[in-house]
């Protein structure tokens, strides 16, 4: 018998937290069924698939195999169905783009979007993550691509996870520190951090701020005057920035770009409404769940920056 794509959505989620409570209630389902939806696949496929010592999981070779192979099973299937209904919708959609996404991870976005459901016309509109969010939460966008999204966001907005990049240290190309291979956040301590002025992209801050602090620093900080992503101000050496380098042309003269040591991450989500959304939104969240699976993956040592 073959599963229900619903049996091995559970089991997938199951596999990603490690935790069937922590599932159940990123599925808004009872942990009861949960687990019984999971005995219900496993009997189905006749293999184990978990074994369980009290509250610890862990995956049989079983469980792995389809922990791996059932989430490209369900981009597939989410692609297909964005694509029939994308077919049927046809229609416009709106959607924010925060800056820090215009050079790579938009056009990607649209890109698979117009593979899978040319029928759909994304009309984009660049502003801050903040603004964005609330865009998203009062109706006036569909959707929107944010940056490190100040947490929690309004109950009515949906974060989709689009994808997790590692910061690097945005330097005047001939700063001292810009012909290292990498650099650490010590050294960076020692320099003016440009940090976002408004309060817009105050999410974007706090990661920066709560790497620092893992690292038992505090960072001298300077609002960056311009709103272009720290470009003028670096080259002015009134400061640097601790970004992402997809955020910047390939090719960007009088700038540095030089990875951190510890390393670590700042997400890109893709915000949508978390009821009432137009039927099209679909497509984006398909897209961006199968963008996010053509992404390469961060090393597993790098760790996601969050506020503390």
């Amino acid at each position: 018998m073959t599963p229900e794509l619903r049996l091995i959505r559970y089991f997938v989620t199951v596999a990603e937290e490690g935790n069937i409570t922590k599932a159940a209630r990123r599925l808004h389902i009872a942990q009861p069924s949960l687990s019984a939806a999971l005995r219900q696949l496993e009997t189905q496929l006749g293999v184990e698939l978990l074994r369980r010592n009290g509250r610890q999981l862990a995956l049989t070779p079983a469980g792995e195999l389809l922990r791996r192979r059932g989430r490209e099973l369900l981009t597939d299937a989410d692609a297909v169905v964005a694509a029939v209904r994308g077919a049927a919708v046809g229609g416009r959609l709106r959607l924010g783009v925060s800056p820090t996404a215009r050079y790579e991870l938009a056009p990607r976005l649209l890109a698979v979007c117009a593979s899978t459901s040319p029928g759909v016309m994304v009309y984009t509109q660049e502003d801050t993550t903040g603004a964005l969010v609330r865009g998203v939460a009062d109706g006036h966008l569909d959707a929107a691509i944010t940056f490190c999204v100040s947490e929690p966001p309004p109950s009515s907005v949906e974060l989709v996870p689009l994808h997790e990049e590692r910061a690097v240290a945005h330097l005047a190309a001939d700063h001292p520190l810009a012909r290292e291979r990498s650099v650490t956040l010590a050294q960076l301590a020692d320099e003016h951090v440009l940090v976002a002025a408004s309060p817009d992209s105050s999410g974007y801050s706090d990661r920066v701020f709560a790497a620092f602090r893992v690292s038992d620093l505090e960072p001298k900080t300077l609002p960056d005057p311009y709103p272009d992503l720290g470009l003028q101000a670096v080259r002015e050496r009134r400061g640097i920035v601790i970004y992402v380098r997809s955020a910047y042309p390939e090719q960007l003269e009088g700038s540095a770009f030089v990875d951190i040591e510890p390393a670590f991450t700042l997400p890109f989500h893709l915000a949508v409404p978390r009821h009432s959304r137009n039927p099209g939104s679909d497509v984006l969240i398909a897209a961006a769940r199968d963008l996010r699976a053509r992404l390469p993956a961060e090393d597993a040592g790098v760790a996601a920056a969050g506020p503390s």
